[in-house]
């Protein structure tokens, strides 16, 4: 007997947990409908007792009252825009395959009710995003960070694309070897960030880039004076040149929230005119900042150092 109220029980929260939601409550009809399909034997009385018993427990099933009142799941590990939020970000990644996106998204689903699930996964529709083919790159992330935080050195290699849009292994396949320091999201990517022993010096390398990764056995130490944030504040893009300079922009007032979105409220700034301010930043000078700069049409330009505002003279008179 004990068993089969267990098994009631626990058939109860799961029906409330999948079909009920603020907008879909359920009666205690519905419920012996239920545990009846179920095979399971129950009365109203039984039933009202065993919600009781969930509230007690602390279960949130939040009881309408009328002249038959209704149930339903109210707060859960998961509120309804929290895994919005979560099952965009899933989707529009472009660091995890179609197949585990799709293998992703079931799972928050699950986290719900089966009508807000659906909901989910109509919003969520990944058919049109861009998407990697390397399937590897989920485990590659988690055998990453299993190395980070016991800094174990790892090597791998590198690919790019060749015209015909084929990989080829950068360097006939060259391994690196790196002290992985961390995994930064930056531009819609994982990036690999560490000391590079090829290049002496920190770098980052795109991680659904990566190929043969191996955790080796050797360990490291990595630098206490290191800051990754830091670092990546720095990359208009993380393909940039390994050098940073102190740039000064000259912004129409309009771009400031443009400003702060890519280097934060912090970035130092001051007035110029009427209609301008200046903001300091400290960034990598490569062709990809001189794009960044390009796209605002004259409403943000470089005022210095020299070298930077001749070097974007030099580059948009290759345009000419």
């Amino acid at each position: 007997m004990r068993k089969q109220n267990n098994t009631r029980v626990l058939e109860l929260l799961k029906y409330l947990y999948l079909r009920t939601d603020e907008e879909h409550p359920a009666t205690i009809a519905d419920m012996l409908d239920f545990l009846k399909r179920k095979g399971i034997y129950a009365v109203r009385q039984t039933v009202y007792g065993d919600l009781q018993d969930l509230i007690a427990a602390g279960i949130d099933v939040v009881v309408i009252k009328s002249t038959q009142n209704q149930y339903f799941i109210g707060a859960r590990m998961f509120e309804y825009p929290e895994l919005k939020m979560l099952t965009d970000a899933v989707a529009s990644s472009k660091v995890i395959s179609a197949d585990k996106t799709n293998e992703l998204i079931q799972k928050l689903c699950r986290l719900t009710s089966e009508s807000e699930a659906e909901k989910l996964q109509h919003l969520a529709a990944i058919s049109s995003r861009i998407k990697p083919h390397n399937e590897k790159v989920y485990y590659i992330i988690d055998g990453i960070q299993n190395a980070i935080l016991e800094s174990h050195q790892i090597q791998f290699q590198y690919y790019e694309y060749t015209p015909n849009k084929e990989r080829i292994l950068k360097h006939n396949g060259y391994f690196y070897k790196m002290d992985p320091y961390a995994l930064e999201w930056k531009n819609d990517h994982y990036y690999l960030i560490g000391y590079s022993h090829k290049h002496h010096g920190m770098a980052h390398f795109r991680v659904d880039r990566l190929a043969g990764v191996e955790i080796l056995e050797s360990t490291y130490v990595p630098h206490p004076d290191f800051d990754v944030a830091d670092y990546t504040n720095k990359m208009i893009d993380m393909f940039a040149a390994g050098r940073t300079v102190l740039v000064e922009l000259l912004c129409e007032n309009q771009f400031m929230k443009t400003i702060v979105d890519y280097y934060g409220e912090a970035i130092p700034t001051h007035p110029y005119d009427n209609d301008h301010f200046v903001a300091q930043i400290e960034v990598n000078p490569s062709g990809t900042f001189y794009g960044w700069v390009f796209k605002f049409m004259g409403s943000i330009k470089i005022i210095s150092p020299k070298e930077c505002v001749e070097e974007m003279t030099q580059i948009a008179g290759k345009f000419l």
